[in-house]
């Protein structure tokens, strides 16, 4: 019997065995080449997409390149590129929307974002965006425009608007500052806020204001406006009921003739009642000089070297000056006198003097050591424009001019300067007539300046107390209605150079105003029996009440004491010396 068991000897033992070695290794290598990675899916990495930078273009630069190439496989390859827009304007162009590089065009003004796909050759894919912005091109700063608002129209006692510039624009909406100012108008107001776009006015007076509004952009630009302010004065602001002050003239004294027309001064410890008609209608001139002595309380009486009428009389130092006038009546020829009668008031002496023309209707004042005659009429009552300087301590005199020729004005020393203020050109235009021209020599400098009332003004009251100027009624201009009074009082204050306003209850012209006890008496010209009286301390308004018609004629206040004149009682002309006491 055949034996089939394996015998193997220990000859044969390592040929077997490295036979079974090299069938393993034969087949472990044909088994992995025929592995397939269909299974194999889940262990592929997904790529990782890179857009690029974001872009900033400014127009006419309407074109970017996206650049995709950074993306990248962990594992493999990206087989392939897709670019799509996702936002912005309707207006592009991808030039090659499936490479990496790519050209895109045809952008316009705004903002878009792409999205960059990127796919590997696993079939896994990823994405990125990148963000093109497009800029208008640069356009030169433009001005802006102001629009200081609609003109208005107020009515007193309103004396406060507001100004709106809010209406302003700028096309590049950059306005950086606001500022308004006057450009013309009366002197009195306030703007309570100059620098911001809506602030308001307020101190108004009467008159016709120009504001003017300037806007500035960031580059500097600027531009103007201006809007019209109309202040209107209301009859119902005359504030006519007010309290009844009761007042005597107690009779003191008689003139040595009786007339209408006089001129009193006072200077040393002498009144002058000075001149006048001694017949109703301007008729007879008179040269006497009725002379009363404040500290003898004693009367005399003087002639003047010609006789005149329409002249003007001012004090300075102890001596008054009667300078100028009309020779005669008036009534038929004017004829300027070019004479100045001068009085000593502590020698009781007289001595003459000659304006360097003649003229009457003439103003005259003095301040320190100048005394200024100034304006008035020549013959036939053509205005004049001289000023004639005497200086006392030179015994000199220098020649000047008005800026305007003129009569019937106001002459008024307030500290180192005079005040020339209104009056009437003398020409035959209606319109031109009576003006608001102030001149101003200020003594300090030797010089002249100008300003102006807020309203044209002739043969009206002026008065200084203090640090201010009251001008007050007179004849006012309106180049629509003509010519009227006026009730108008107007207060300057010159340290302040601000400007406000009083009425009085009756409008006139040819009056007086004096102070007593720091209260302005003002007298109405023609028939009366009421004067005004405005307390400067309390800032109220009164009114005084005689028992009889009187058209006052000489009114002076000396050591608080008015002394009134001559004129006409009841219609009669009077030659009666009263003090007024009240």
């Amino acid at each position: 019997m055949t034996n089939c068991s394996l015998n193997i000897s220990s000859k044969n033992f390592p040929i077997i065995l490295s036979f079974f070695f090299i069938s393993a290794i034969l087949i472990f290598y044909s088994c992995k080449k025929e592995y397939s990675c269909e299974n194999c899916a889940g262990k592929n990495k997904p790529p990782i997409a890179n857009a690029g930078p974001d872009h900033v273009i400014t127009l006419p630069t309407d074109s970017v390149l996206l650049n995709g190439s950074n993306s990248r496989d962990p594992d493999g390859i990206i087989s392939s590129y897709l670019w799509t827009k996702i936002s912005g304007p309707s207006s592009f162009n991808i030039v090659k929307p499936t490479d990496s590089i790519t050209k895109l065009k045809s952008l316009v003004v705004g903002t878009y974002k792409f999205e960059l796909k990127v796919t590997d050759n696993g079939g896994l894919s990823a994405k990125d965006t990148t963000q093109v912005i497009v800029n208008d091109p640069p356009q030169p700063n433009r001005p802006p425009i102001a629009n200081a608002g609609a003109d208005q129209t107020i009515s007193l006692p309103t004396n406060t608007i507001t100004l709106n510039g809010n209406g302003s624009t700028d096309a590049d909406n950059n306005i950086t500052s606001y500022a308004w100012s006057k450009i013309s108008g009366p002197s009195s107001f306030n703007i309570v806020n100059a620098n911001i776009e809506q602030t308001q006015v307020a101190n108004l007076i009467e008159g016709v204001y120009q504001f003017e509004l300037k806007v500035t952009d960031a580059g500097g630009l600027f531009s103007t406006d201006t809007v019209k302010i109309s202040v209107n004065f209301s009859q119902t602001s005359t504030p006519c009921s007010r309290p009844v002050i009761n007042a005597q003239l107690v009779p003191f004294g008689n003139l040595s003739k009786a007339r209408d027309h006089i001129v009193t001064v006072f200077a040393g410890n002498k009144i002058l009642f000075a001149g006048g008609y001694e017949n109703p209608n301007f008729e007879t001139v008179s040269t006497i000089v009725d002379i009363y002595d404040t500290s003898t309380h004693v009367w005399s009486v003087a002639k003047m070297s010609i006789p005149r009428s329409d002249f003007t009389a001012v004090s300075h130092e102890n001596k008054i000056y009667l300078a100028g006038g009309f020779e005669g009546d008036c009534q038929a020829t004017c004829i300027g006198s070019n004479r100045i009668d001068v009085y000593d008031a502590l020698t009781n002496t007289w001595s003459v003097s000659e304006l360097s023309i003649p003229r009457g209707g003439l103003k005259s004042a003095s301040v320190a050591d100048k005394v200024l005659f100034a304006g008035g009429d020549g013959d036939n009552l053509s205005a004049s424009i001289r000023v004639d300087i005497y200086n006392s301590t030179t015994n000199t005199w220098a020649f000047d001019s008005l800026s305007k020729a003129r009569g019937s004005f106001s002459a008024t020393t307030s500290g180192s300067k005079i005040y020339f203020a209104g009056g009437g050109t003398g020409d035959n235009s209606v319109q031109n007539n009576i003006v608001n021209t102030i001149d101003i020599y200020d003594n300090s400098t030797g010089g002249w300046t100008n300003s102006q009332l807020t309203e044209p003004k002739a043969a009206h009251a002026s008065i200084a107390v203090g640090n201010k100027i009251y001008w007050a009624s007179g004849f006012y201009l309106s180049n629509i209605n003509g010519v009227w009074m006026t009730t108008k009082v107007e207060i300057r204050d010159v340290i302040n150079q601000t400007t406000s306003f009083a009425y009085l209850c009756k409008p006139t012209c040819f009056f007086f105003a004096v102070l007593k006890n720091n209260k302005i008496i003002f007298f109405h010209g023609g028939d009366s029996v009421q004067f005004e009286v405005y307390d400067i301390t309390t800032d109220t308004w009164s009114t005084g009440s005689f028992n009889q018609s009187i058209r006052p004629d000489a009114i002076i206040s000396v050591n608080n004491t008015i002394y009134v004149a001559g004129g006409y009682v009841n219609g009669i002309l009077s030659n009666q010396v009263w003090k007024l006491e009240f």
